[in-house]
């Protein structure tokens, strides 16, 4: 299948009109510098180009609530960089995007909300300014995982006690 043809697949699911689709396909794809690849078949793009589709397709409804699963793996360095000052805008437009990351550094760029979570617990929630106070995220995520650390690590002592 191609690129042009999945995402008609996908405006189909969501009854977009020809009209609005052709535009939004038009101006998305533009914005993530795939307008010329579209045509081609989906198992000869790149990882990247791959994920600037999986956005693409993601964006053609014109939702309120993202939610995005490590966004910027396989992006090059400008389509990172466009996909990060969407994010920022849709946000600031009112929209609403859940993501995850392993790269704290983005995190503390782009978020205004943070939660971490490790092993399925709940470590940290809230602002990014009281959740990381003068440190930088970083510094606060390896804090709280060597605690947890250490916690497992004396628990794993009395264990052996008993």
């Amino acid at each position: 299948m191609s690129g042009i043809k999945y995402l008609n697949f996908i405006a189909d699911i969501f009854g977009i009109p020809a009209a609005e689709r052709q535009e939004r396909i038009r101006r998305y794809a533009d914005l993530f510098e795939l307008t010329n690849d579209l045509g081609q078949p989906i198992s000869a793009y790149s990882h990247g180009m791959k994920q600037k589709l999986a956005v693409i397709s993601g964006l053609l409804h014109s939702p309120k609530l993202i939610i995005m699963d490590e966004p910027f793996v396989g992006l090059d360095p400008k389509a990172a960089f466009i996909l990060k000052k969407f994010m920022r805008k849709f946000c600031d437009n009112g929209g609403a995007i859940f993501f995850s990351t392993h790269v704290l550094e983005v995190a503390e760029k782009l978020c205004d909300k943070i939660a971490i979570i490790r092993g399925g617990i709940l470590l940290a929630d809230g602002d990014m300014e009281t959740v990381k106070g003068n440190e930088s995220l970083e510094e606060v995520f390896l804090e709280l995982v060597d605690d947890i650390k250490v916690d497992e690590e004396e628990k794993a002592r009395e264990g052996e006690k008993a």
